[in-house]
C-alpha cells in the first residue's frame, strides 16, 4: 500500500494555496473528522466570503512520532491566519468533536440576531 505525502503545513505552502482559492478568504477554519480507516483527522480550510464556501488547504492525519493532528492543526491554523490577517476558528483542538459547530453557523456578536 502506498502512503500519501502528508500535506504541508508551513505558512507559506498554506498562503500560496489560499491565494489560488477562488475569492476572498475571510477566515481560516479547523475542524475533526474521521473515518474507520484514518482513525480522526482534522480538516484546515479557508472560509470563503465571495463566493460562499471554502478552499481544503490541508488534511492533518495523526503521524507516528508526530504531534497530534489537533494541536499540529491548530498550530498550523493559527500561524496562518496571523499571517494573512484574519480570525481562525477550531472549537475543539484537544478532543476530536465532528460536531462542534463550524465557524458559519456561530453567530459573531457584530451579526446580531
Amino acid at each position: 500500500m502506498r502512503y500519501r505525502q502528508p500535506d504541508p503545513l508551513d505558512v507559506p505552502s498554506l498562503a500560496a494555496r489560499a491565494a489560488a482559492l477562488p475569492g476572498r478568504v475571510a477566515a481560516i477554519e479547523a475542524y475533526w473528522d474521521g473515518d474507520t480507516v484514518h482513525d480522526w483527522f482534522v480538516i484546515l480550510v479557508a472560509v470563503l466570503e465571495e463566493p460562499s464556501g471554502h478552499g481544503h488547504l490541508a488534511t492533518v492525519c495523526h503521524r507516528r512520532g508526530g504531534p497530534a493532528p489537533g494541536s499540529a492543526a491548530d498550530e498550523a491554523g493559527r500561524a496562518l491566519a496571523h499571517h494573512l490577517g484574519l480570525p481562525f476558528h477550531f472549537p475543539s483542538p484537544d478532543v476530536p468533536d465532528d460536531e462542534a459547530p463550524r465557524r458559519r453557523t456561530v453567530r459573531r456578536p457584530s451579526e446580531g440576531p
